[in-house]
Order: C-alpha cells, then sequence, then structure tokens
C-alpha cells in the first residue's frame, strides 16, 4: 500500500518534472532568421515602450507588446508580447496616461526591471517567412 501511494504522489511530480521546455540560446542579431518560427529561444537584450504599450487579449491571455533593442536608443529588433498581471514574469496594467515610471514589469524573481536594465528573455518565436513580423510570446524574465 505505501508503495502505491508514493507512487499516486511522486508520479505527478515527476511527469511535470520532464514537461519542461529547453531554450535554445540565440544571439538577438539573428533572432529573427525564419528558422527560428515556433521555437522556444533564450535571448538578451533591452526592453522598450517606444512612448506607448498596446496590450490586447489574443489567445486567451492578456499581453503587452515592447520593443526589444541591442541597446538603449538603438533601433527594434523584435517585439515582446509580456503577460499583463502582478506576478513573476508579468507586466503589471498601465493607468491611462501612463509615463515610463509608471511601467512595472516584474522578472522570474518578481523584482521589479527597469527599461534601462538587460534582461535575458525565453519564450517562443512568431516570424514571418521575410522577417517582417517577429516577436516572441515570453514566458520568463531575468535580469
Amino acid at each position: 500500500m505505501r508503495v502505491v501511494s508514493a507512487l499516486l504522489i511522486w508520479a505527478p511530480i515527476l511527469l511535470l518534472a520532464g514537461c519542461t521546455k529547453t531554450a535554445i540560446p540565440v544571439e538577438l542579431s539573428k533572432i529573427c532568421a525564419a528558422d527560428n518560427e515556433k521555437k522556444y529561444i533564450v535571448t538578451s537584450g533591452f526592453l522598450d515602450d517606444r512612448g506607448s504599450i498596446f496590450c490586447s487579449n489574443t489567445g486567451g491571455r492578456m499581453d503587452c507588446g515592447l520593443d526589444v533593442i541591442a541597446s538603449p536608443g538603438s533601433p527594434k529588433v523584435f517585439g515582446a508580447d509580456i503577460e499583463e498581471g502582478s506576478r513573476a514574469n508579468q507586466i503589471e496594467k498601465l493607468p491611462s496616461g501612463y509615463k515610463k515610471e509608471d511601467i512595472k514589469i516584474y522578472d522570474a524573481s518578481r523584482a521589479v526591471v527597469k527599461l534601462s536594465d538587460k534582461v535575458t528573455l525565453t519564450g517562443q518565436m512568431s516570424i514571418t517567412p521575410d522577417g517582417s513580423v517577429c516577436f516572441m510570446t515570453v514566458d520568463k524574465i531575468e535580469k
């Protein structure tokens, strides 16, 4: 009976542990290559709001789009869709007419990330064949 109880307790834990995704590291400059479509990627850069953040519910998740740039003031490399919320790896809902200091993005440890912080992002890429649309659905943010 103890063996069965132990199996019932440990089996789901072991199954979940085996389901974690392994992200492929990709240089920021190569992130929008068409062969990265649907891949689970990890890369580093800076988040930028470019003066406005648009949030929408796509696929049952409220996401807010930010740009990812190589360095402050540089052009957009790709888009990052970050889930709206107040937990780890999310961005807090923004008030109407927000200012940059109102932006609260939480990393995996729930520390606040500033737009001036270099971050490592992990998530699934969506890229059109010509690279004109390139964004990541972000699952993890690390400082």
